[in-house]
């Protein structure tokens, strides 16, 4: 026989394994749904956002470094169009022409091609225009218009952390990298064995280009990239 005290503790026993169960089930369900959405989530905000969260890494290498920054310059590519680069970056050496790209998937091709070929997170396979084919031209008609020496730029296209780049790249002026790998990049690059832009110079340059921007969002009301 169980004492009549035995039974109390049996009880409170089971009403204090009650009370865990109800805390720790709901506690153990939203971990594991957000680790399951986290992917997609964070997936979706990038998506919409990847510019703006693109610019933030971007701004902060400016100010650690003591560069220049303009965003958004916006400039006349030909008699028909118009060009908008996402982040035009100052260093001591180098003028930076940043483009912002989203990939929902991996690409791959060569760094050449016209075009690239990206398969999404579904598998589905698809050709794009390769990014860096439009830096190139970006840069060529820049060094034209502004007669800065073209051996000045390196033009960068950023994308997403989750795509996978197997693109051939054999160039020390154009590159496609994960937006994790910039910082990286630009340290590399700032290291090569070259002679700093004169401080002068840099500040002409940025002050030219930074009227040329102005200049043009005057024209049109400044339309925001979508």
């Amino acid at each position: 026989m169980v004492p009549e005290g035995g039974h109390m503790i049996i009880l409170d026993e089971i009403n204090t394994l009650k009370i865990v169960f109800i805390i720790i089930v709901p506690i153990i369900f939203v971990l594991v749904l957000a680790f399951i959405l986290y992917r997609p989530i964070r997936k979706s905000i990038y998506r919409k956002k990847y510019r703006e969260l693109y610019g933030k890494r971007v701004y902060k290498i400016a100010l650690y470094e003591d560069f220049y920054l303009i965003n958004l310059f916006n400039f006349k590519y030909d008699d028909k169009h118009y060009a908008i680069v996402d982040h035009v970056l100052f260093s001591n050496k180098y003028i930076y022409i940043i483009m912002d790209k989203f990939y929902d998937g991996s690409v791959a091709g060569k760094i050449d091609d016209q075009s690239l070929v990206m398969v999404s997170s579904k598998g589905k396979k698809q050709y794009i225009d390769n990014p860096i084919i439009e830096s190139k031209a970006i840069v060529k008609r820049l060094a034209l218009m502004t007669n800065i020496d073209p051996t000045l730029f390196i033009g960068i296209s950023l994308t997403n952390e989750e795509c996978a780049i197997d693109v051939q790249q054999n160039s020390k002026d154009f590159y496609i990298i994960q937006v994790n790998r910039l910082t990286s990049l630009v340290n590399a690059i700032e290291s090569r064995n070259i002679e700093p832009i004169n401080p002068d110079q840099l500040q002409r340059l940025v002050t030219d280009m930074d009227r040329i921007n102005k200049k043009r969002k005057k024209m049109d009301g400044y339309n925001k990239r979508n």
